[in-house]
């Protein structure tokens, strides 16, 4: 900010250091009393009084323009300031805030497209509802008996009296006053009453569903982050009870309200009428089958356009018979949902990279279905590798979601990334993950507070799972997965492209026989030993016994088989080093001692004893991976003559 303001001050006072008032010398000193003497004399005569006045016009008109120059100057600094401040509040942001703007953003376009339809069609439920009911229950009214056949009757009989004698007259005992139903009728007439009473239930409905909607969209207190998680708490609610469903069901009850009426109008002209009947039960037919035949057609293709709520309801008719799972996600993930949410619902590459940058600081559910983010994620990975920013951002989140124990489709994982060279390739997010989990551990080696420590712990252990899931060449695979053991290759470079130093590694050894050795992480120590195996090496001069002996603690018999091959392989892959170890060039740290406890341990990870072994996978006699691994070991170990004793004389003993 300094640099701008001295910018702007140059610019604005170019002659500010000549009209600079300070003496050079003793005769300026002088010649400026001098003129301030002269200037302090009063003048007398006319002529004097107007020569006065010229020569002060001068000066007054430079002391106006330095004012003026002086407040340009102050308003182009103020204007600086404004726009440094700016840039300080822009780059201020941090990630979450930014995800939490975004989300915001895209989160009230979707409620209010939401909203709007679910307010239209409660407001045509309410309209048709209203209308139907009036007509409905003019159907009724006129299905009713008439009470006038009974007296038509009897002024017929008073006719027949007249005309032809009492004796003319039927018995008339059998007349009521009241007026019967036949069975024809009743059933006429419930199904108008049915008819009825579902479109005054959907209009009930309307008026709850729009209540419902105005809960939703109720304003939440709060900052902006607490606003948008309760947002998403209602949001994930909605799904888990359905309510786009039960909104959705008010149309349906109307549709059947409709079909019911149709039923009782057509049975009741067929009592009367049947050639009028027949017009309206064919009417009422194809409209049956139309409709049918629709909401087949919507439930086998989803992208055909005659989606309807019929449709709807019948598609998740047809997943009762799936698996039902349920979707409501605790509170405690409430921000990995949002992510969720956010990446499935907008394409657009802002809000994308938003939330990408988001994916790594928040918790996950074990059992949130990940691969619509997932997908989402790898499709701008892929389309938008030419902007450097967006592409670092979506592969570090597909990694992240890679790391953990989320639900993501198998066949996502099996498509390579053909993006090896962009912007440094997989060796800039194995780096980066590297130097994540060598912060996180320093960090962890500084902190004796519980809580921090059990962060940088969580820290460190998720930066290496997301380091160990680049080991497959052409594509991400799972941290689990055995084929990392076998064909992983996690060597990287610094951005100058040169290869690490074993120093480099130092942390991660110390990583490994302190904080995995100790509390038993197998799944720890599998990353750690993949990691360290990119050295190739047995380490530096200083953790070369360190690392040794880890090795040799790894390969145990009670360590499950995955940690066992796991340690055969970094083995494996310093075995050049190895091969030139021999008592006359022994280096530092390492003993003879040592070497032939490496040389049982080799044995037993392929071989462990059974009856001491806990069972963590399976230990097959042959297994081909296993055993390459060990048969090019034990070659290039026997090209020593002192390997090659020790060898034969453990497989003896």
């Amino acid at each position: 900010m300094d640099s701008h303001v001295s910018v702007v001050l140059r610019q604005a006072l170019p002659s500010s250091t000549s009209m600079s008032t300070t003496p050079q010398n003793p005769q300026s000193v002088r010649a400026c009393s001098a003129s301030v003497d002269t200037d302090l004399q009063v003048p007398t005569s006319e002529d004097e009084i107007k020569l006065h006045k010229a020569t002060e016009e001068p000066i007054v008109s430079v002391e106006e323009g330095l004012t003026k120059n002086m407040s340009n100057t102050l308003e182009q600094i103020l204007d600086v300031l404004k726009q440094r401040s700016t840039i300080t509040e822009e780059r201020g942001k941090d990630v979450d805030s930014n995800f939490w703007e975004t989300y915001k953003k895209v989160s009230n376009e979707y409620d209010d497209d939401f909203l709007a339809r679910a307010n239209d069609d409660m407001g045509i439920i309410l309209t048709f509802a209203g209308l139907f009911s009036a007509v409905n229950s003019a159907f009724i009214v006129g299905m009713q008996p008439n009470p006038g056949d009974t007296t038509n009757a009897l002024l017929l009989y008073l006719i027949q009296i007249v005309a032809d004698g009492p004796n003319a007259v039927p018995d008339i005992n059998n007349l009521s006053s009241s007026t019967g139903y036949s069975s024809s009728t009743v059933w006429m007439q419930a199904l108008g009453y049915a008819s009825l009473a579902s479109s005054v239930l959907a209009a009930f409905g309307a008026v709850l569903g729009k209540q419902w909607l105005n809960s939703y969209k109720a304003a939440r207190g709060g900052s902006l982050k607490e606003r948008c998680i309760q947002r998403q708490m209602k949001l994930d609610g909605l799904e888990f009870f359905h309510l786009q469903t039960i909104l959705q069901a008010f149309l349906i009850l109307l549709q059947i309200s409709l079909f019911l009426f149709g039923l009782s109008l057509s049975a009741n002209m067929w009592t009367e009428q049947r050639t009028i009947s027949s017009v309206i039960i064919c009417t009422t037919t194809v409209g049956i089958l139309l409709y049918g035949v629709t909401i087949s057609v919507s439930v086998w293709r989803p992208d055909s356009p005659f989606q309807t709520p019929g449709s709807e309801l019948a598609r998740a008719f047809c997943k009762l018979f799936l698996p039902v799972r349920s979707t409501l996600i605790p509170n405690l993930f409430s921000k990995s949902s949002a992510i969720c949410w956010i990446l499935e619902t907008s394409t657009n590459p802002e809000v994308v990279e938003a939330a990408a940058a988001m994916v790594p600081f928040v918790q996950w559910s074990p059992t949130l279905d990940a691969s619509a983010a997932y997908t989402r994620l790898r499709d701008n990975f892929w389309a938008y590798r030419d902007r450097e920013e967006l592409f670092v951002k979506c592969g570090k989140a597909m990694a992240h979601l890679c790391s953990l124990s989320v639900k993501i489709n198998p066949g996502l994982l099996q498509k390579p990334w053909a993006t090896l060279h962009c912007w440094g390739g997989r060796t800039r997010f194995i780096r980066d993950a590297f130097m994540d989990c060598r912060r996180a551990f320093a960090q962890l080696q500084n902190t004796q507070h519980d809580y921090a420590r059990r962060k940088h712990k969580a820290d460190a252990r998720t930066a290496l799972r997301t380091l160990v899931v680049h080991g497959l060449r052409y594509r991400l695979s799972l941290p689990n997965d055995e084929e990392l053991i076998w064909h992983g290759d996690l060597r990287w470079r610094h951005s100058d492209g040169l290869m690490p130093g074993c120093e480099e590694f130092n942390w991660l050894v110390d990583y490994l026989a302190d904080e995995a050795g100790k509390k038993a992480d197998d799944e720890t120590e599998v990353d750690a030993l993949l990691a360290l195996s990119a050295m190739h090496r047995l380490g530096s001069s200083t953790k070369r016994q360190s690392y040794i002996r880890a090795l040799i603690r790894c390969m145990g018999p009670t360590k499950p088989p995955r940690v066992r091959y796991a340690a055969l392989r970094a083995v494996s892959d310093a075995r050049e080093e190895l091969a030139s170890i021999t008592n006359d060039s022994m280096p530092q740290g390492v003993d003879e001692n040592l070497l032939d406890e490496l040389s049982r341990a080799l044995l037993v990870a392929v071989y462990p004893n059974h009856g001491q072994t806990i069972q963590d996978g399976t230990d097959v006699s042959l297994h081909e991976h296993r055993d390459g691994c060990y048969f090019r070991l034990i070659f290039a170990l026997s090209m020593n003559d002192e390997w090659r004793q020790r060898l034969t004389l453990d497989r003896t003993s």
